[in-house]
């Protein structure tokens, strides 16, 4: 029996997120071994791999699954390779929308944090749709360009908010990104999160397929694609929202995930799914090592080390000739 790419490729990506997953779980202001899990010795060292670590490399990894997911249905659904929620501004205003909410009043419980973020997601992709909309409908390039001014915009408002009321050390990890301070309560609330849309997504991947399409031809192939895109909505507001109010608006995730798949494999909406998941845990965790070893004790900021490093990747693909396309 022939094994497909695809199984090769989920495997060794499956292999490459348990190899990281162990190697965040390791390293930090001090390397411990990750053997200190499973002894019982009741040391600060075990103590600090239970509680600190541990929920720290499981939100990275679900996170980056779940903007990976995201740019990648983004990116389908806009019929452009380079929509990603944190360029288009989804990620900004779930941050704007938790600065303002502190700021009102509201007690940042984890919750609270999600419920806000969410819904500052989805009044930003909101806006960034209507921007983007003709009488022809959805116009790739003025959903690229609008969500992109909006973003820069939106982010403006967040730091400047921040200067204002003097809570820019407050919101730090909102503004620059990172898992410090990431405890199990969040990590179940991300969980939840990421099987909600895996749930829809796997149930719609046929019609979020066919949205590569323009409308007449996805109906004509058994698509309904104002209800696709509607639930694609959902799914890309709740990836974004529950992201953000865990590890603060981090970008390129989104944009540069789907890409590299792309490159080396190819193939339709539905069959990148996994691959894309995968790649999105691992790259986070990468970076969230990098983020606390590269300068520790100081924690460096997550936000630029993903723009970095995801660039540097993302360049040297197109620099080998790929054409960074949406699949049909």
């Amino acid at each position: 029996m022939k094994v497909s790419k695809l199984w090769w490729l989920n495997t060794l990506l499956l292999l490459l997120l348990l190899f990281l997953f162990v190697l965040n779980m390791a390293g930090g202001v001090n390397w411990y071994s990750p053997r200190l899990l499973w002894q019982s010795d009741h040391t600060l060292a075990q103590q600090i791999m239970w509680t600190i670590r541990l929920p720290r490399a499981l939100a990275a990894m679900i996170v980056g699954a779940l903007l990976a997911l995201s740019g990648q249905l983004m990116q389908t659904l806009s019929q452009n390779p380079i929509a990603d929620p944190s360029i288009l501004g989804v990620n900004a205003g779930a941050m704007l929308a938790l600065m303002l909410g502190s700021v009102a009043g509201f007690s940042l419980s984890i919750a609270n944090t999600i419920w806000l973020s969410v819904v500052g997601a989805t009044l930003a992709f909101l806006v960034v749709l209507v921007l983007a909309m003709t009488r022809q409908g959805l116009d790739p390039l003025r959903f690229i360009l609008g969500g992109t001014v909006f973003s820069g915009f939106i982010s403006g408002l967040a730091y400047a908010l921040s200067v204002l009321t003097n809570t820019t050390m407050q919101f730090r990890n909102l503004l620059v990104g990172g898992f410090s301070n990431t405890n199990f309560k969040q990590v179940s609330f991300l969980a939840v999160g990421l099987l909600i849309v895996l749930l829809i997504s796997l149930f719609n991947r046929k019609g979020f397929t066919l949205m590569v399409f323009d409308d007449a031809t996805a109906r004509s192939l058994g698509a309904q694609p104002g209800v696709t895109r509607f639930i694609g909505a959902i799914v890309i507001v709740i990836s974004a929202g529950f992201s953000v109010a865990v590890a603060g608006n981090v970008g390129f995730i989104g944009l540069g995930i789907p890409a590299i798949i792309h490159y080396l494999h190819p193939d339709s909406l539905e069959r990148n799914i996994i691959p894309n998941l995968l790649l999105g845990a691992s790259f986070m965790l990468l970076i969230d090592l990098l983020a606390k070893t590269l300068a520790a004790p100081t924690e460096l900021p997550l936000a630029a080390l993903s723009a970095i490093c995801g660039g540097v990747f993302l360049f040297i693909i197109i620099a080998r000739g790929s054409q960074v396309t949406v699949h049909e």
